[in-house]
């Protein structure tokens, strides 16, 4: 077992930087090549729906690997699996250079999220078996830095389209993982106590998930999780049409006001990394529920009365920072309950995040009435979720540990 002093030792050496910076393989992958593909689908005589799946194919990918990798993480370490991931999701980029088709494209999307995953999964379970119970506050260290990339993430492939082809964006998505791939040979430790006899060399693969899943005592953080992911994800499929098409901003604007309350997530977690310690993370999360929850019903109140835009903009920033605060510290408390399975565990928040993030765009699809009402109202429904989950679990099981 990892003793206060080795856990200190350990994150005296660990580069918090570096970790933030492979976490970030998945927002550039993501973001980066969105301003390319109009090209993309002309330069492969194909339409562009065609290369939209492309986002998709990779999600799928990404979602899977998880699910494969975070065992295997926690059986074999963090350090091959992260090497392994880098090396990978640099070969995959590759592959997406020299697409001639837009079938190659898509099998080659498909495992950069398949095999990039790997090393991302590590990352929660690095912090894991480097903090301890201070889980939250390494995460939100590492998340406060790792989330410049969506900020970022657009320009540089904008920057790069402005002299040379889509082509270039991928080669740039080969070069990135590769430097990381040696930094982490040299820098980064292996994290994972030593364990001889323990359950890692005696669970299989769904053997760990069994015993995530079958502790009970999690299910209402887990539940809490995918609301909260369900959540963020109806704000992000909506925000083009709320800034765009209902409020009429323009493409320009919106990135601003997009990157507005992606600061909100930088600031979030900058204030946990401050107070977490003091507060404990329970206390924080149901904080930033309730928060979110106030914030969802201003946000129907605004788009009722017609408030206009300033205001909707200020409810969003609201909204994203306590649900910033919120999931930092659910995954966290997650965690926190199963040192021996970190990255199995990272996989199933990390999955549930995803699945449900995908339901937003068809319930949306679903409910829409040419305004923002029912995404606030949906938002609303999902946040006050979160807040009778905790409620419940408070009142059912109030000798489980905070």
């Amino acid at each position: 077992m990892h003793t206060d002093n080795s856990r200190a030792a350990l994150r005296d050496a660990l580069p918090l930087t570096l970790m933030a910076a492979i976490a970030a393989l998945t927002p550039l992958a993501v973001d980066m090549y969105l301003p390319a593909m109009p090209q993309i689908a002309q330069w492969m005589a194909t339409e562009i729906s065609t290369i939209q799946n492309s986002l998709s194919v990779f999600l799928i990918g990404f979602g899977e690997g998880l699910l494969i990798f975070g065992p295997l993480s926690d059986r074999y370490g963090r350090r091959p699996l992260a090497l392994f991931g880098l090396a990978g999701f640099a070969f995959a980029s590759l592959l997406l250079v020299l697409s001639t088709s837009a079938e190659m494209f898509l099998v080659s999307r498909l495992l950069q999220g398949l095999l990039g995953s790997a090393a991302t999964v590590t990352i929660p379970a690095i912090v894991r078996d480097c903090f301890g119970k201070d889980t939250a506050r390494g995460m939100s260290s590492v998340n406060m830095i790792m989330l410049i990339a969506p900020l970022l993430a657009p320009l540089i492939g904008s920057t790069i389209l402005g002299f040379a082809p889509w082509q270039g964006i991928f080669l740039f998505l080969t070069l990135y993982p590769f430097v990381l791939l040696v930094l982490t040979w040299k820098l980064l430790p292996e994290t994972m106590e030593p364990d001889p006899e323990a359950s890692r060399s005696k669970l299989t693969l769904l053997g760990n998930y069994r015993l995530i899943l079958g502790n009970r005592s999690v299910w209402p953080d887990l539940l809490t999780q995918a609301c909260s992911s369900f959540a963020f994800f109806t704000y992000l499929t909506a925000v083009s049409f709320i800034y765009i098409t209902y409020y009429g901003v323009s493409e320009t604007m919106f990135g601003i006001l997009f990157a507005i309350s992606a600061m909100a997530l930088i600031l979030a977690n900058f204030i946990n990394v401050r107070i977490v310690s003091r507060f404990g993370p329970r206390s924080l999360m149901r904080t930033a529920q309730l928060l979110g929850t106030l914030v969802t019903g201003l946000l129907i109140l605004v788009t009722m009365l017609d408030w206009g835009l300033v205001p909707t903009v200020i409810c969003f920033f609201l909204l994203v920072g306590c649900l910033g605060i919120a999931s930092v510290n659910t995954a966290s408390l997650i965690l926190i309950a199963f040192p021996r399975q970190a990255s199995s565990a990272s996989a199933v928040t990390g999955t549930l995040r995803f699945g449900c993030g995908a339901l937003a765009g068809p319930l949306l699809a679903w409910i829409y009435d040419g305004t923002p009402l029912p995404v606030a109202v949906l938002l609303l429904v999902a946040m006050s979720c979160t807040v009778l989950i905790q409620f419940l679990r408070s009142r059912s099981a109030s000798h489980l540990p905070d």
